[in-house]
Order: C-alpha cells, then sequence, then structure tokens
C-alpha cells in the first residue's frame, strides 16, 4: 500500500468494520458451541479458563486476518467486504475444524471443553496453544498462495490440511516424549486433568513454536501456480524439513540455557512453571527465528 489516499482510507474502513463484526460473531459461536453464556463465564463465573480459551479465539482470528489484510484492496469496496467476511469466516471454520482434530485425535483421553467449563487453566493454555497453532498455518497458507481473491481458496484449504496433519504429528511426538521421560508413568491427558500449569505452558509453547517454524515453508518451497500439485508437495516436504530442524534447534538450545538441569521432571513432577516458561519460550524464539528468517 503506498500511502493513504481516500480510496484506502474508505477500504480500510471497511475492512475494520468487517473485522469488528467477525471478532462479534467469534463470541457468539464461542458460546453456542460450548452451549454456555459467555458473558456469564467470564464475568458472573469468573471462569479464567473459559476467558483464555475465548482469548485463544480472537488472537487467531487476528492472526488469519493478517494473512488477509496484506495491503492489496480489491477493485470495489464491496468486493473488499465480501472478500474480507468470506475469508474470515473461512478462516473461523479452518479454525474450528483445525482445533477439533488436535483436541480429538491428539489428545483423545481428555475432554478440554469439560475441563475448561471446570475452571481447568492448563485445558485452556493447551487449547490456546491449539488455536494459535491452527491459525498461524492458515496464515501461512493465505500468503504462501498469491493468487488473489477466491482462486486461491481451494490451494490455501489443501495446505491447511496438510499442515494439520504435521502438526497432529507433532503432539504425538510431546504426548510420546511426555510418557517416555515421566516416571510417575501418567500419561500427558492426565496432567491436564490435574491441571499442571507448567505441563500446559511448555506444551503450548513448544506448539506455537512448531507452528511458526512450519511458516519457513513458504519461502524453501514458492508457491508455483502453473503446478500446483507439486508446489503443495515441495510446500509439505519444506515443512517436514522445517519441523525436524525446529525440533534439533530447539533440544540444542534448551539444552545449553538449562544446562545440568532435568526438565522433564522439574515441568512434569514438580510443576514448575517458570522452567516451563523458559522452555516454551524458547521454542517461541526458535520457531519466530526460523519463519523471519526463511518465510515470506
Amino acid at each position: 500500500m503506498n500511502g493513504l489516499t481516500l480510496w484506502t482510507a474508505q477500504a480500510l474502513a471497511i475492512d475494520f468494520i468487517v473485522i469488528i463484526a467477525l471478532f462479534v460473531s467469534l463470541k457468539l459461536i464461542k458460546g453456542w458451541v460450548s452451549n454456555l453464556h459467555a458473558n456469564d463465564e467470564i464475568t458472573k463465573r469468573d471462569n479464567f479458563a473459559f476467558g483464555l480459551s475465548f482469548a485463544a479465539g480472537l488472537a487467531g482470528l487476528a492472526i488469519v486476518l493478517t494473512g488477509i489484510t496484506n495491503g492489496n484492496f480489491a477493485d470495489t469496496l464491496l468486493e473488499e467486504a465480501m472478500q474480507m467476511a468470506g475469508y474470515g469466516l473461512v478462516g473461523i471454520a479452518l479454525i474450528k475444524l483445525g482445533h477439533f482434530f488436535q483436541d480429538k485425535v491428539a489428545l483423545r483421553k481428555v475432554d478440554l471443553h469439560d475441563e475448561i467449563v471446570k475452571g481447568n487453566v492448563t485445558a485452556a493454555l493447551i487449547e490456546f496453544g491449539h488455536i494459535v497453532t491452527v491459525a498461524i498455518l492458515i496464515r501461512s497458507a493465505l500468503i504462501w498462495v498469491l493468487t488473489e481473491g477466491w482462486h486461491g481458496l481451494p490451494i490455501v484449504i489443501a495446505a491447511f490440511f496438510i499442515g494439520n496433519i504435521i502438526m497432529l504429528l507433532v503432539s504425538q511426538y510431546r504426548v510420546q516424549l511426555f510418557k517416555r521421560t515421566n516416571k510417575n508413568g501418567d500419561c500427558l491427558q492426565q496432567a491436564i486433568k490435574d491441571n499442571n500449569l507448567a505441563v500446559g505452558v511448555r506444551y503450548a509453547g513448544f506448539l506455537i513454536g512448531s507452528g511458526l517454524a512450519i511458516t519457513a515453508a513458504t519461502g524453501i518451497a514458492p508457491y508455483n501456480a502453473e503446478n500446483i500439485n507439486m508446489s503443495l508437495i515441495y510446500w509439505a516436504a519444506a515443512a517436514v524439513f522445517s519441523l525436524v530442524m525446529f525440533i534439533i534447534l530447539h533440544l540444542i538450545t534448551i539444552k545449553i540455557i538449562l544446562s545440568g538441569t532435568n526438565i522433564s521432571d522439574e515441568v512434569n513432577r514438580q510443576k514448575n512453571v517458570g522452567v516451563a516458561a523458559i522452555s516454551a519460550t524458547t521454542s517461541f524464539a526458535i520457531g519466530l527465528t526460523m519463519a523471519t528468517l526463511l518465510g515470506n
């Protein structure tokens, strides 16, 4: 966008109106899906976990919208409004779908929704990680596909599903790693039910860092509209490569930063939120660095 003109000001005003409407609709959808009144949970019950879960949706939607509002406007204000609203609603639907897969496939032994209603903050943190990560993947796909308008939507959805499959592998990696390193024999899902805040912080941070690292694939495997199938294959391969690099870099970095510390014991058994926060921040920092240096 080159400067602020009357046209761009009008388009921006339309975009902000649509964005506010999308945020309001997200609140209504949250209450409808949860079969709860959002205001009652947040203000009357002071359910911090529910508020955190709702905030995750807002953050996720905002992340997705940054992939839509890239400074290029449609030819007319009506087209701009329809495109913003359409992609926004698709974004909400994809966030919900990706969130469902992460919750029901990766963590089958715990019902995050029920735990959040009970006020389980760890469950809310896990959900926060799921939603934000899914949103990052959607944004990455939107930026990767250079096609403007609605023509790129099928490719965005295809890239979204590929990214979610990869993230399911990440979730399973964390679940199995927890099981292998936890001396008590408890599983990750049990730690969530026990409201182990440290586990939630570390898990969410690792997921978000992984999602950021996967966005590096947008720079490694450029989109080619003339060969969409190969572009998707290259993107998937680049995403897996980026993820493997992220895991290796994370293992090396965290071992150096917290040398001499049994991280798993500190987080899983001692519930050390400080150590978990360092681990989560390290994940975020590595993922963000990869996304910045390699992504678009």
